[in-house]
């Protein structure tokens, strides 16, 4: 049995572990910093997690159901990217936030942006996982995951003690472009993308991503 492991879904995990590497540095202490630097009130910590969870499944499906009805690749890889780019950057607005509304619509971002981005990413991993070593596969992924926000979490606060957070958001962007770079890499040229969205959804055909086995 060949375990060979396909380059598209190499790329798909080290861009995700870069993604998860970065929001882990601040997920454990963001309820610190929104008491420290916004409003020492912890309503506001409840009301922007709301935000986030109710703009990310409110944008999610339709989101997804305009994914399914295009045909080919393009437009997954696109929202793709997309969706990450903005994960990494909405931290940097976090520095330049002083009010408790800030918070909330930043969250409201982040929430679109990951209802972008990860029906997205679940939609070209799954069309190019591997059919022989299907379990394998989505287990490397969640180790991934798991190791990325394990170590993040703990570097997190140590930058946030000793540099504090706006060090720790510049930091946050860095790993978090580096993800969507990955997946840029990943779609060869952004020439091959612009190309097929250009076409009639008729005559549109599969981004072959599967070229980088």
């Amino acid at each position: 049995m060949n375990n060979k492991i396909s380059k598209t879904i190499r790329y798909l995990i080290l861009s995700d572990f870069f993604l998860f590497f970065a929001v882990g540095l601040l997920s454990p202490i963001f309820a610190v910093f929104v008491l420290e630097n916004i409003e020492n009130k912890i309503e506001v910590i409840g009301f922007a997690v709301a935000c986030y969870w109710i703009t990310r499944v409110v944008m999610v499906m339709p989101i997804s159901r305009l994914m399914d009805k295009i045909k080919g690749e393009a437009d997954e890889y696109s929202f793709m990217v997309v969706g990450t780019f903005l994960i990494a950057i909405i931290p940097l607005f976090y520095a330049l936030s002083s009010k408790s509304w800030h918070i909330y619509f930043l969250q409201a971002l982040n929430g679109f942006a990951n209802a972008m981005a990860v029906p997205a990413w679940r939609i070209i991993f799954t069309k190019n996982i591997d059919k022989k070593i299907v379990g394998f596969e989505w287990s490397l992924e969640d180790v991934g995951v798991g190791i990325a926000t394990a170590l993040s979490a703990a570097i997190g606060a140590i930058i946030a003690d000793k540099f504090g957070f706006n060090v720790l958001f510049v930091v946050i962007a860095f790993f978090g472009i580096i993800s969507a770079t990955i997946l840029l890499i990943l779609g060869k040229s952004k020439r091959n993308i612009i190309k097929e969205l250009m076409q009639d959804k008729s005559d549109r055909a599969p981004l072959k991503l599967d070229t980088f086995k």
